[in-house]
């Protein structure tokens, strides 16, 4: 009973990571690359019903992002010769790409969290 329940919290997180509807889990949530559907065009489910409700997704690709500065950066500071100009040079565009290639995904994994605690319905 309890592996199936977990199975299912797993199954609507990819969902998320893949950018479908953790509802019917066949809708796409972006039309475009930039441009997010504002309901899943299978089944109806509204992704986002308040503006502030993106705010978590935010926080999760933020701490991912920082994440990824901080750990390199602390590890060639440290134990490495690496100059720290060219360090922080390189990690500051690390940081830029992977907070843009990751946002989609987290947005849409925040979605699923919103699904599995009941703050999104399905339609």
């Amino acid at each position: 009973r309890i592996f199936g329940i977990m199975w299912r919290i797993i199954q609507i997180l990819f969902c998320g990571l893949r950018l479908t509807c953790p509802a019917c889990r066949y809708g796409r949530m972006y039309r475009s690359l930039t441009k997010m559907n504002v309901r899943c065009p299978v089944c109806g489910m509204i992704f986002e019903r308040d503006l502030g409700e993106m705010t978590g997704a935010i926080w999760i690709n933020a701490t991912l992002t920082c994440t990824v500065a901080v750990v390199p950066t602390l590890y060639f500071a440290f134990f490495t010769d690496v100059p720290l100009l060219p360090l922080f040079v390189v990690v500051a565009c690390l940081t830029s790409v992977v907070g843009a290639l990751t946002y989609r995904s987290v947005r849409g994994m925040w979605i699923s969290i919103l699904y599995l605690t009941g703050s999104i319905h399905e339609h």
